[in-house]
């Protein structure tokens, strides 16, 4: 008996062993690295900036939409720990643009097999670029709408957080 329960329990070790071994590697995240600054909750906090926090202290999340006035960057952090996406626009980005954005990331979808669900869409002054896309310490900045780019950063970034889908 002794002897069916070694080989047993050399044939688990020997399949968790082959698992790891196998497992794929996970897909390369687009954007730019930025610091981790971690993050805790607090109340208010002032960030402004060239381009929007993507780690740090943060307050209460915003639901997940579009808007049309800018969304404190308090918030949205707290959106990014949860794993989703913000991207943000200069307010004078062209109207067509805009609209682009907003097809893309919000119902009714203009791409038939992207439908992201955790996204949120705001015009932020601050920002040194037309189109900053951000996710929890990555970004990557755009001249221009580039709807391959979004996909790509949105389906290599989503939920990869300290609070993946924490709603």
């Amino acid at each position: 008996m002794k002897i069916i329960y070694s080989i047993l329990g050399l044939l688990v070790i020997a399949f968790f062993a082959v698992a790891i071994y196998l497992k794929p590697a996970d897909t390369p995240r687009s954007g730019d690295a930025q610091p981790d600054k971690q993050g805790g909750h607090v109340a208010e906090k002032e960030y402004g900036g060239p381009q929007p926090p993507t780690s740090g202290d943060h307050a209460d999340p915003v639901e997940s939409g579009p808007y049309t006035e800018e969304v404190a960057d308090v918030n949205t952090l707290h959106n990014l720990e949860h794993g989703s996406i913000y991207v943000s626009y200069q307010p004078d980005l062209p109207k067509e643009q805009v609209e682009l954005l907003t097809k893309l990331l919000f119902p009714p979808y203009s791409v038939d097999d992207f439908k992201p669900l955790e996204v949120v869409l705001a015009p932020r002054k601050a920002n040194d670029a037309p189109i900053i896309v951000s996710s929890w310490n990555r970004n990557m900045k755009l001249q221009s709408y580039d709807r391959d780019k979004i996909i790509e950063y949105y389906k290599t970034n989503v939920n990869k957080s300290p609070e993946p889908q924490a709603r």
